[in-house]
């Protein structure tokens, strides 16, 4: 991406989190103060439907503009060593799979460590989690696997969902980039952002009966 386009994004991204932020927190205690007005025992279940939808709503423009703004600002990692096995254990530990899905941990990289920011690198793990069952329709087994090779030590995150797209197989790491209905397409970019940050990189193969992405980190 050329760096002007870079800079146009971070002034979007910095107005629209300004100018978006400040009434979706007013909305937000707005429902908190119905609720409370309305008191949680005796709340319609109608009534309460439909603030769960504002809440969750609020949740997820929160988290887009936050994946902006991530996106588009300068990123200085806070490194340090640990075993890959721990680092992905404690990821998929924090994970919270969908209703009707699971993950099969298989941690083979022994006690080989590697340098990465620990919080960013269980954020990819999740947007790698995520990306795998949104491509299994929210349910079923994704696999995740760890080793250690001449290409240093990775990880795996596998779906058996139909493939990637063949309109952007070739941007599928590129932001802004989604066959989804919802979303901005960051998910993928921003994964690839904060391991390049640490020296890592991410790929992927993908056919029609699924997709393997593929984590690769230098050795400490």
């Amino acid at each position: 991406m050329a760096e002007d386009q870079r800079e146009l994004i971070r002034r979007i991204a910095s107005v629209v989190g300004h100018e978006l932020r400040n009434p979706m927190a007013v909305i937000n205690n707005s429902a908190y103060f119905v609720r409370a007005k309305l008191g949680a025992t005796s709340l319609d279940p109608k009534v309460e439907k439909h603030l769960k939808i504002i809440e969750s709503e609020i949740a997820r423009a929160d988290k887009l503009i936050g994946d902006m703004l991530t996106f588009s600002r300068a990123y200085e990692p806070a490194a340090e060593t640990k075993p890959l096995d721990l680092l992905v254990k404690d990821s998929v530990g924090l994970y919270a799979a969908p209703d009707g899905g699971k993950v099969d941990l298989k941690l083979g990289a022994k006690d080989t460590p590697v340098r990465a920011d620990a919080k960013a690198f269980a954020d990819c793990v999740k947007r790698l989690l995520d990306n795998a069952f949104d491509a299994q329709g929210g349910k079923g087994t994704v696999k995740v696997a760890t080793g250690a090779d001449k290409s240093g030590v990775f990880l795996t995150v596998a779906d058996t969902g139909s493939g990637v797209d063949a309109k952007v197989k070739d941007t599928l790491f590129d932001p802004f980039v989604t066959t989804k209905p919802r979303g901005m397409g960051l998910g993928l970019a921003l994964a690839r952002k904060l391991l390049g940050a640490v020296g890592g990189a991410v790929s992927y193969e993908s056919t029609p009966k699924g997709t393997t992405f593929r984590v690769v980190l230098p050795k400490a």
